[in-house]
């Protein structure tokens, strides 16, 4: 009689550490929710303003609107995707605890919202790449982007308006005035935007300028440069700031989303295992 030994091939946990499928997948969805309810939000704040009505959300209104809902459309895209992530994937077997499948099933959720993460910030570089490529193409250079910024230009046109003097008393200038207007924007832009100062030789070659277009006199002229060299100077600073500002609220932002990604995986992944809410 011969004895016969049967080998069986259990099935090992190592394998399903990590279901890629599953994180691919909550992550996407993720993605994709995210996308459509942002164009959502922005068709409805485009909708909400019109430039032909005085009666329209003051900008603190509609900014304090757009962060909260920023922040409901990050946090439900990820509470979505973790429970996606959690609930589908492959199940750890008998011999893992309560306590490990948890803790794998959070893990996929934090896999989730890295993958997802990184996809938006690729979206959002192709995106960007490519509008600013076409905007500088068409511009043509660091002055035009100067004179895009609308806080900058404004300052430019104010200091730039012709003065109450006789028009025969001007001095003609060598220049046209829109290439006096180009060349003030580059000594701003240049020395008191990028470098944070503008020395004095400039000041007085820029209240020249100012002083032959204008028909002003050098000392109102000096004056106005200084005035609208503080203003560029208020409005670079303001425009740092309100970066910093949405670059801090996308970092919490992103905190948040993690541990409701962490949250959803392991509800996701206790509906898979047991069917029941707690």
């Amino acid at each position: 009689m011969t004895d016969t030994t049967t080998v069986v091939a259990m099935p090992s946990d190592r394998s399903t550490n990590f279901d890629w499928g599953a994180v691919i997948g909550g992550a996407l969805i993720a993605t994709a929710l995210s996308f459509v309810l942002f164009a959502f939000g922005s068709a409805a704040g485009v909708a909400s303003v019109s430039p032909y009505s005085w009666n329209n959300p003051s900008g603190m209104t509609l900014t304090i609107i757009g962060a909260a809902y920023v922040s409901v459309v990050m946090i439900g895209s990820f509470l979505v995707g973790g429970y996606f992530a959690g609930r589908y994937r492959r199940p750890s077997g008998a011999a893992a605890s309560i306590e490990e499948r948890q803790s794998r099933d959070g893990a996929h959720g934090l896999l989730m919202w890295a993958l997802a993460l990184l996809i938006g910030v690729v979206i959002a570089f192709w995106s960007t790449s490519g509008v600013v490529s076409g905007v500088s193409g068409a511009a043509g250079g660091a002055v035009a982007g100067a004179a895009r910024s609308d806080a900058v230009s404004t300052a430019l046109d104010r200091m730039m308006r012709a003065g109450p003097a006789d028009p025969a008393a001007a001095t003609p200038g060598a220049t046209t005035p829109r290439d006096s207007r180009a060349e003030v924007a580059r000594v701003i832009t240049t020395n008191a935007l990028t470098r944070g100062e503008i020395s004095n030789e400039d000041r007085d070659y820029v209240a020249r300028l100012v002083a032959a277009e204008t028909r002003l006199s050098p000392e109102e002229a000096r004056k106005r440069v200084d005035t609208t060299i503080e203003q560029a100077k208020q409005a670079a600073n303001t425009a740092r700031k309100a970066a910093a500002g949405i670059a801090f609220l996308i970092g919490a932002l992103s905190m948040f989303a993690a541990g409701a990604a962490y949250w959803a995986a392991m509800a996701g992944g206790r509906e898979r295992d047991e069917n029941v809410w707690r």
